[in-house]
């Protein structure tokens, strides 16, 4: 006897009445990822970026018709390069969140929006009063100003902040100051020796700067004994007389004499220099009973400095510029031969050694 719950169960089979669909996978796949993922519409940024492009290749082709045969093939690819620039900085401006670091983020993004702005200004107004060398220094220091606001912003606020600022931009600031007056030095009425003169001075400037935020910081800690640290300022200190008096000579007494003779006049002092700072620090290594490897190598080296000196002061002035060049090159190879030589001496007394007793 079947129960009546076999009777009321529903039927496995399909009603016969049910209409049956066709099949379609498209149809399914766009239900399942839909189901995922849902069917979103382009935003408004995507339609501003979009629009942002188009509007870039409008300009494009307005200025190939109208205005690129006024002016050079250079000066038309920056300036095509620098309006696709502003396009892809104006897109960081709208794509960026506007949370506490993406704020700075677009104000670093309009900083360098500002900059390529200034460029294509100047690339189109200004750039054919001046040499490319100018023009190139003018846009690395634009681009370096850009890189020092950059710093400010990001740099955190706590800690040495201040000191990092200071030196960072210290160091900025030097190099935007090299990048201009190196090409329009001329322009100043410098000559190569003053140029130079300036460039170290202002070198000197930004070690200052720099060093100065850190200099209750620094430590110099030599696991070498008593005396160490007292030679490590004096070689410093003996460094930066070094560059003092070649500053001095540059400005003051380079002028008259050759170039040959100035180059030997700085080989000179600086073998002086050399031979200072060795004399500081043979007695401290003495007593820790260290030293160079080979003495004789140095000294080698200091008699080919030597010999180049007397060179270029005496007799390079009668050669032309390869034939110096070649005679430093002999001198260099005889130098090294010398001192490989040496070595290799020395390594072989080194293994003749019976080592079984």
């Amino acid at each position: 006897m079947k129960s009546n719950n076999e009777d009321d169960a529903p039927s496995a089979e399909p009603s016969k009445d049910a209409e049956k669909e066709p099949f379609d996978l498209e149809d399914e796949i766009k239900k399942k990822s839909g189901k995922k993922h849902g069917h979103k519409k382009p935003t408004l940024k995507a339609y501003a970026s979009m629009v942002s492009f188009i509007v870039w290749m409008a300009f494009l082709i307005l200025w190939l018709f109208f205005f690129a045969g006024n002016y050079g093939i250079f000066e038309n690819i920056a300036v095509v390069i620098v309006a696709l620039l502003v396009v892809v900085a104006l897109n960081a401006l709208l794509w960026i969140p506007s949370d506490r670091e993406g704020i700075k983020a677009k104000t670093s993004a309009v900083g360098a929006l500002i900059w390529l702005v200034f460029l294509a200004i100047w690339i189109i107004f200004f750039s054919a009063g001046f040499g490319i060398y100018e023009n190139i220094g003018i846009a690395l220091a634009s681009l370096l100003i850009v890189g020092a606001f950059n710093v400010l912003l990001w740099v955190p606020g706590h800690g040495d902040a201040w000191g990092a600022r200071v030196s960072a931009i210290g160091g900025i600031g030097w190099l935007t100051f090299i990048v201009l007056f190196i090409p329009f030095a001329n322009d100043l009425g410098l000559d190569a020796y003053h140029a130079v003169a300036v460039i170290l001075t202002s070198f000197l400037l930004m070690v200052g700067v720099v060093a100065l935020p850190w200099r209750k910081e620094m430590r110099i800690e030599v696991d070498a004994g008593e005396g160490a640290e007292k030679r490590v300022k004096l070689s410093i200190v003996g460094f930066i007389l070094w560059v003092v008096f070649i500053i001095i000579w540059m400005w003051f007494f380079a002028g008259m004499f050759s170039g040959n003779q100035n180059v030997g006049t700085i080989l000179l002092s600086f073998v002086i220099f050399g031979l200072a700072a060795l004399g500081l620090w043979l007695p401290w290594a003495r007593v820790r009973g260290e030293g160079p490897e080979s003495w004789f190598s140095i000294s080698i080296g200091f008699a080919w400095l030597v010999v180049l000196t007397l060179w270029f002061w005496f007799f390079a002035d009668s050669f032309n510029a390869y034939q110096n060049f070649a005679v430093f090159l002999i001198s260099l190879l005889i130098v090294a031969a010398i001192a490989g030589a040496a070595q290799w001496k020395k390594l072989q007394d080194f293994e003749v050694l019976d080592w079984k007793d």
